[in-house]
């Protein structure tokens, strides 16, 4: 499972009422600024820098990525994140509304499956009654999103076959390394307690046959050469291995 993003809310009373606006509109970020908002959840988490809705909602207006009376343009993210050297694109170049069957739901599924996030824009439906960004963090029985404007367990849990039905169109968000480096450190974990409980349980067992039928097991230990060693099945190390022929010697 992908780890989800810093959460942030473009409603947060700390900012939901300064301006998210270009001249001539009254647009604040409470109101408008779910695109930034989205994409400052991928990037603070992602970069390890504060990033808020403040900062992302600025960066658009200075880029040019405001549209007025409406919301933020969809050429903002791919730019955005390049600015902080993550890679982003844009799936497709028309809108998927009210196709769930489209391929391009299943694409989107795999690439976040395997350590991707995605911002979605959404239709009129459960998410919005207009367009609305999310930021899609994990696909499994339920589409896992950080919802900018809402933490209704309906919104961040969405139905897959509703959140197909109303997607428009997707971002994809580079954060495998993110979201696999852990992936290593949790093997070795493993795989050390595995050999640990090995070994353990092999130094409980009975020296091996041969040992008991030539005694030549309890003939090195009484002259001193495998002193060290409390088994014959035990891997010697190479300092055990040269004081064993070293003892053998004298």
């Amino acid at each position: 499972m992908n780890k989800q993003p810093v959460s942030y809310l473009q409603t947060d009373s700390r900012w939901k009422k300064l301006p998210y606006r270009v001249p001539g509109e009254t647009a604040t970020i409470g109101g408008s600024g779910c695109g930034p908002t989205a994409a400052a959840m991928a990037i603070e988490t992602l970069t390890g820098r504060t990033f808020t809705p403040v900062d992302a909602c600025k960066w658009s207006v200075d880029h040019g990525y405001k549209a007025k009376n409406q919301g933020t343009y969809y050429g903002y993210f791919v730019p955005q994140f390049r600015t902080f050297g993550i890679e982003c694109r844009q799936m497709l170049g028309s809108s998927i509304y009210h196709k769930p069957d489209h391929s391009i739901h299943s694409r989107v599924k795999e690439y976040i499956l395997d350590g991707c996030w995605a911002v979605a824009l959404m239709g009129p439906g459960a998410w919005t009654k207009g367009g609305h960004f999310v930021l899609v963090w994990d696909w499994n029985d339920k589409v896992r999103i950080n919802d900018p404007a809402s933490t209704s367990a309906r919104r961040l849990n969405g139905d897959p076959a509703t959140f197909k039905n109303e997607v428009k169109n997707y971002w994809l968000i580079d954060a495998r390394n993110y979201n696999k480096e852990d992936d290593f450190l949790s093997s070795y974990d493993k795989f050390k307690e595995y050999m640990e409980r090995y070994e353990a349980e092999r130094a409980a067992m009975d020296p091996p046959e041969w040992t008991r039928q030539t005694g030549e097991w309890d003939k090195a230990k009484e002259s001193g050469i495998i002193a060290d060693l409390s088994r014959p099945q035990a891997h010697a190390t190479r300092a055990e291995v040269a004081a064993m022929v070293l003892r053998a010697k004298k």
